[in-house]
């Protein structure tokens, strides 16, 4: 009768240390899977991260442009959704060569400062023109 409750014990001993080990595998597979997980994560939100601030800059050097080429802060302000002390601030941080090669890939030619703009591509009412048709300048493009 001792070596059966010895026996018994024994396997129940040895039953339990399997659901241990197998407890202990499951959460080293969940663990590497989480960590996976995690990695796939970061990685899929710096993309995006990347792609937001993309986005921001082009949108950014646009709203720029309209306001150049309108030469009305207030106006491109109200066109583009923006805050007329944001267009201004942009105009102050946006490179400049890039906002000339932009409004050049648009077909137009912005007069020099102290110049007044040209009335075939500028009015109070908004752009004329080639210019006008030009696509993107609202749209982000």
């Amino acid at each position: 009768m001792a070596s059966r409750t010895g026996n018994d014990a024994v396997r129940a001993l040895r039953a339990r240390q399997e659901v241990e080990r197998r407890a202990v595998r499951a959460v080293e597979q969940s663990a590497s899977a989480l960590a996976d997980a995690a990695e796939r994560r970061h990685e899929l939100l710096a993309k995006v991260d990347g792609e937001v601030r993309d986005a921001t800059a082009a949108h950014e050097l646009s709203v720029v442009v309209l306001a150049a080429i309108l030469r009305d802060d207030g106006l491109a302000a109200e066109l583009a959704g923006v805050d007329v002390s944001r267009v201004r601030a942009l105009r102050r941080t946006v490179d400049g060569k890039a906002v000339r090669e932009r409004i050049a890939q648009l077909g137009s030619v912005m007069p020099r400062r102290g110049r007044p703009p040209a009335p075939e591509v500028v009015s109070h009412g908004g752009v004329l023109g080639d210019v006008g048709s030009a696509p993107g300048l609202v749209d982000g493009g």
